[in-house]
C-alpha cells in the first residue's frame, strides 16, 4: 500500500512537469516559421467607417496584424500590407452578378493612412497600429464605398489566405426617425369639396376620415395640391400617406417639394406612386434629410379627374 502512495505521487509530480513543459512552449520564443500564421485580426476582417451626412469631423479608424503559433516569435516581424485592387475588383464582379451595386473606390482625397507597416514585436502576438483617417464631407452619403487592404508581406512567414484581407467598407449613418408633431399645423388646398371631407382630415390622425378636391358643381382636374406649413423649419425625412379607405379612385402619382419660405421650392420626390387601393400608411424616403419648413404636395394623375387623402404624416430626425 505504501509502495502504491509512492509510485502515485511520482506519477504526479511527472505529470505536472509535463504539463509545465507544455504550458512553456507556449511562452517560448522561436524563429521557426512552420505551423506559424500572420493575419489581419479577426475583428477586423470586415469593418464599417461611417458617413455622417451632416458632420465635418475627422474620425479614425485603426488596424494592424496578429501572429499565431506554438510559441512567440523570436524576431521582430515586419508586417507590409497594400491597398488592394484586385480584391475590390473581385468583390464587384461578384456584387453585380448578384445585381448588387458595385462599390466605389474610397476616393484618396477622403482619406490618409499613417503607415502600411507594421511591427509585431519579439516575444509578442499582435503588432503596433496602423490609423487610417477621414472625413465625411468629402463622402458622397447616398453611395457605397469600400477599401480593401490586404496583407502582402510577413517577414517571410505564411499569410492566413482566409484572414489577408480587411474589407472597409462605408455605411450611412442614420439618426433615429421621429414622427413630427402635426399640432398647429396650417393647410391650403387647390380646392375641397364642402361637406365631403375636410382638409384638416389628413393631419387628425384617423383613417376613416378623409379630404375631397372639388368635384361640384364642376369638376376640377389634374394636378391637385396640398400646401402644409410645419410652422418651423424641420429636418425631414421621409412622408407617410393613406389613401381614403372607402374608395379606389384616388391619385396614383405624386410629387412632393419642399421650401423654407413658401416661396423657392425644391423638388424633394419626383413621380412617385401612390397605391389607392393599398388601404395603409405608404412610407417613401428621402434622399437626404432636407431641412423645410413648408411641403407641398402635387398629385399629378389618376382614374378620375378628382382625387382624396386619408392621412398626411411627416417623420424628421433632429
Amino acid at each position: 500500500m505504501k509502495l502504491y502512495k509512492i509510485l502515485s505521487c511520482i506519477i504526479a509530480v511527472l505529470t505536472a512537469m509535463s504539463a509545465c513543459k507544455k504550458e512553456d512552449a507556449y511562452l517560448e520564443k522561436s524563429d521557426t516559421k512552420e505551423n506559424a500564421l500572420v493575419y489581419v485580426s479577426r475583428q477586423a476582417n470586415a469593418q464599417k467607417i461611417t458617413i455622417y451626412p451632416t458632420k465635418d469631423t475627422v474620425v479614425s479608424y485603426d488596424f494592424g496584424a496578429s501572429f499565431a503559433a506554438v510559441g512567440l516569435p523570436l524576431n521582430n516581424i515586419t508586417v507590409k500590407f497594400k491597398i488592394d485592387d484586385k480584391a475590390f475588383d473581385s468583390v464587384n464582379v461578384v456584387r453585380t452578378s448578384q445585381n448588387l451595386t458595385p462599390y466605389l473606390k474610397l476616393p484618396v482625397s477622403a482619406y490618409t493612412i499613417s503607415g502600411l507597416d507594421v511591427t509585431i514585436s519579439s516575444g509578442a502576438i499582435t503588432s503596433n497600429l496602423a490609423s487610417l483617417k477621414y472625413n465625411s464631407k468629402n463622402l458622397d452619403p447616398n453611395k457605397v464605398y469600400m477599401l480593401p487592404i490586404s496583407i502582402i508581406d510577413a517577414s517571410g512567414y505564411k499569410i492566413n489566405p482566409l484572414l489577408k484581407t480587411m474589407f472597409i467598407t462605408s455605411v450611412t449613418y442614420k439618426a433615429p426617425e421621429i414622427l413630427a408633431d402635426r399640432t398647429g399645423w396650417a393647410l391650403t388646398a387647390s380646392s375641397t369639396q364642402p361637406g365631403d371631407g375636410s382638409l384638416t382630415s389628413v393631419i387628425d390622425g384617423d383613417l376613416a376620415t378623409f379630404w375631397h378636391s372639388q368635384y361640384s358643381p364642376t369638376v376640377l382636374p389634374y394636378p391637385h395640391w396640398i400646401q402644409v406649413d410645419m410652422l418651423t423649419l424641420t429636418n425631414v425625412t421621409s412622408i407617410s400617406m393613406a389613401p381614403r379607405n372607402n374608395n379606389n379612385t384616388g391619385f396614383t402619382k405624386f410629387n412632393l417639394k419642399g421650401s423654407v419660405d413658401g416661396i423657392i421650392w425644391t423638388n424633394l420626390l419626383t413621380a412617385k406612386a401612390m397605391d389607392p387601393n393599398l388601404k395603409a400608411l405608404q412610407n417613401y424616403e428621402l434622399d437626404a434629410p432636407t431641412k423645410v419648413r413648408f411641403l407641398k404636395l402635387e398629385m399629378t394623375e389618376g382614374p378620375q379627374d378628382y382625387t382624396h387623402l386619408a392621412e398626411f404624416q411627416v417623420f424628421k430626425v433632429k
